[in-house]
Parts: structure tokens; sequence; C-alpha cells
């Protein structure tokens, strides 16, 4: 993880922040999942969903700045890249603390 200050001319600095890694899953990836009917208890079956896979990239990324004397926007991405899965969030907001 790294994070620094850059100023960019609007007079307040703007906050950075990246961040990398690595996933690594120790566990089984099979997941079955096992059910019954309501109107059938004693007849069960089990499906196999798609299984993730065992290791993935996290990413991470965010800048934030004041506007104001008690208030900032910010912006943050967080990533996990993983073969042909992924998954992203992007989140942004304004900051007001009194």
């Amino acid at each position: 993880q790294l994070a620094g200050t850059a100023q960019l001319g609007w007079g307040e600095p703007l906050a950075l922040q990246v961040k990398l890694g690595w996933s690594h899953e120790y566990a089984s990836t099979s997941l079955p999942v096992s059910a019954t009917l309501a109107g059938a208890p004693s007849t069960s079956f089990t499906t196999y969903g798609l299984s993730p896979q065992r290791d993935g990239l996290l990413v991470g990324m965010g800048a934030s700045t004041a506007i104001a004397r008690a208030t900032s926007l910010y912006a943050r991405y967080e990533g996990l890249l993983s073969g042909s899965d992924s998954s992203h969030a992007f989140t942004a907001g304004v900051r007001m603390t009194w």
C-alpha cells in the first residue's frame, strides 16, 4: 500500500492511495448446495455452482481532497481480478465533519 499527496494548483492537496495484494483460497473451491423441497422432504438433491478461482489479484486506489473547512470529496475503487472471475466496487461521496 502506498499513499501520498499531490499539489494540483487549487490550494488543497489531493490525497492519493494505491493498494496491491494477492488473494488465495485455501479451502475447497467446490460449492455444492444440498436441498429438499417442502412437499417432498425425503427427496434431496445437490447442485454445484461455479467454482471460484483459487488465486486473485487485489487492486485498490483512492483519492480525496478538502473543498471547505469541514467538507471533503472522496472516490475509491476496489477490485478482485481472478482469471475469468472479477468483482469491482466504486464509491464516491462527500464527507462532512462537525
